[in-house]
């Protein structure tokens, strides 16, 4: 029996890899194309995606604390310490995605569930918000380094250092993504009403 339990939580932890990374993907692509929107028709089709992948990085964040607490403890009675900052970092990515991305998803697509034509300067600014592209991309990097640390097993001052590298990274690459998005055609957030 305990065979088959290690079993399914394995593949209940693959599936919150699957669902994390899964959620990054689509979320960097769903907000990039809702903040090059230009038009109501097209940000709304942008937002009702995105609010429909709201739950994504939420869920993965549990199913891998969940079945990476159970694997933890049969490492043995006391986990190393990059079982802690893997926890650390998950638990982070989960902070972002509760307080910043969809609290973000929800005030875009109320922003513009109404309204036809150009969007108006209310509506831009509230899906050109440059950090979250920033966050998402910190928690992306926070993952990266997690995936480092399940398949290297490092001491604490290698697992500490690759994740909160890989994060600073991941929120740098964003924060120029965003910047960068701001100058294409399309949404500007100045852009007035």
């Amino acid at each position: 029996m305990t065979g088959r339990v290690y079993a399914v939580t394995m593949f209940v932890h693959v599936l919150g890899v699957i669902a994390l990374f899964g959620a990054f993907v689509l979320q960097h692509r769903l907000i990039g194309r809702l903040r090059q929107a230009a038009r109501y028709e097209d940000a709304r089709h942008w937002a009702d995606l995105l609010v429909a992948l709201r739950s994504m990085m939420p869920s993965g964040v549990v199913m891998l604390l969940a079945s990476g607490a159970y694997l933890a403890g049969r490492l043995s009675p006391r986990p190393p310490s990059w079982v802690a900052v893997a926890a650390a970092a998950v638990l982070f990515i989960g902070v972002v995605a509760l307080a910043v991305v969809n609290p973000y998803i929800t005030a875009a697509h109320r922003a513009v569930a109404q309204g036809d034509g150009p969007l108006s300067g209310a509506a831009a600014r509230a899906i050109a918000s440059p950090r979250v592209p920033a966050a998402l991309a910190a928690a992306n990097g926070a993952a990266l380094g997690t995936l480092w640390l399940m398949t290297a097993r490092p001491a604490t001052l290698e697992a500490t250092l690759v994740v909160v590298v890989a994060t600073a990274l991941g929120a740098l690459i964003g924060a120029r993504v965003a910047r960068g998005a701001a100058r294409s055609p399309g949404v500007h957030p100045r852009q007035a009403d």
